[in-house]
């Protein structure tokens, strides 16, 4: 992406996306490789201009730039913690058909940095059993395909129902409990547990243990077989503009 080309914000644009690349029928190693995101469905973007509703512990920080929400975490500082929620009325989520985000790592490796850790996307959810939350994190979906950790100044889609979810919660059948990982199934397979689930929100978080972290997250998008709505957070709505890589 050119970043000194001034261009207008829309609910769609090209940007890099997490994909692998593997050397058919080799022993290589596997790699995780930009490429051009797959098209989406139309949806209704959520405008965010500020950091309402963002939840920040010790020294974390979040701020709106022209091109998403930077968070960042104090390196060494194990118990900064950033995140946000959006609670929306309950839906089957037998019914999900899409979970993306997007997100940069900006960070510089070094003492007191973590280099696998980015935003995960969460899904607040519902059982008979009572109020729970799942976790995704795309270091674990990396290492999962044996890309080692997230790339670093490279915008990346990640496809949240290609991966592993984690839970915190002790209310999801089939599911343990843990604090932070490993994860252990899929969304689909997690409904097919839990036929009865709701989903009632979606939200992000930079968690405890993750130190050092500089990252962008924009672009939550979140789709049933009816409904998709897509939050993004940038400076740039008043005036219609953005300008890709000012919060670098």
């Amino acid at each position: 992406m050119d970043h000194n080309v001034k261009t207008s914000r829309s609910p769609r644009r090209p940007l890099l996306a997490a994909a692998v690349v593997m050397t058919a029928a080799t022993g290589l190693a596997v790699h995780a490789q930009p490429a051009m995101a797959s098209s989406h469905r139309p949806c209704t973007v959520v405008k965010h201009s500020n950091t309402n509703g963002v939840t920040k512990i010790g020294g974390a920080t979040a701020t709106v730039g022209t091109d998403g929400l930077k968070l960042t975490t104090t390196p060494a500082k194990n118990e900064d913690k950033v995140s946000w929620r959006e609670t929306m009325r309950p839906v089957l989520a037998s019914t999900v058909e899409e979970l993306t985000y997007e997100t940069t790592k900006l960070d510089t490796a070094g003492a007191g940095v973590s280099d696998a850790a980015l935003p995960a996307y969460q899904i607040y959810v519902k059982t008979p059993a009572g109020e729970g939350v799942l976790i995704y994190e795309p270091y674990y979906y990396l290492m999962s395909i044996g890309a080692g950790n997230p790339q670093r100044q490279v915008r990346s889609e990640w496809n949240v129902l290609q991966g592993k979810l984690w839970t915190s919660s002790t209310t999801i059948n089939g599911l343990a409990k843990t604090a932070g990982g490993p994860p252990e199934k899929t969304f689909a397979q997690v409904v097919a547990d839990n036929p009865r689930m709701t989903v009632t929100g979606i939200g992000f978080g930079l968690g405890t243990y993750n130190p050092g972290t500089v990252a962008i997250i924009d672009e939550q998008r979140f789709a049933t077989k009816k409904s998709c709505s897509e939050h993004q957070w940038s400076t740039g709505f008043r005036n219609g503009i953005w300008w890709p890589g000012w919060s670098r």
